[in-house]
């Protein structure tokens, strides 16, 4: 890969990680989800001020950045399959990006619902 392409795939993923290791959104909902099971004990991974109900616009937003980012790493990758050497570092970067996507859609979409019904 050329210094241009590393520059932009660093940039698209810096979209998706520098919200993330700021607010940690997306995680504190993988793990809120993944503890919805047990009764009395849905706690946040890390407390933020994006989880209060009046801050839902703002978590909106940070997850739009971060599906932006997901989303353009996603297809940038796929643009430059050709220079990438090792085929199973392509194939997990392309597996992951595409999860982490999906996952950020689905958190990106709730946090709409629940801002159109008046959470």
């Amino acid at each position: 890969m050329s210094i241009k392409q590393k520059i932009l795939l660093i940039v698209f993923l810096g979209l998706f990680i520098v919200p993330e290791l700021l607010w940690s959104s997306l995680s504190n909902d993988i793990y809120e989800y993944s503890q919805s099971g047990i009764p009395g004990a849905t706690r946040s991974l890390r407390h933020t001020f994006l989880q209060k109900t009046d801050n839902i616009n703002y978590l909106s937003v940070v997850l739009f950045i971060q599906l932006l980012g997901l989303v353009l790493s996603f297809i940038y990758v796929i643009i430059i399959r050709k220079n990438i050497n090792n085929k199973p570092i392509f194939w997990s970067s392309l597996i992951l990006t595409f999860l982490l996507a999906v996952v950020s859609f689905f958190c990106f979409g709730l946090s709409i619902s629940l801002r159109n019904i008046g959470y």
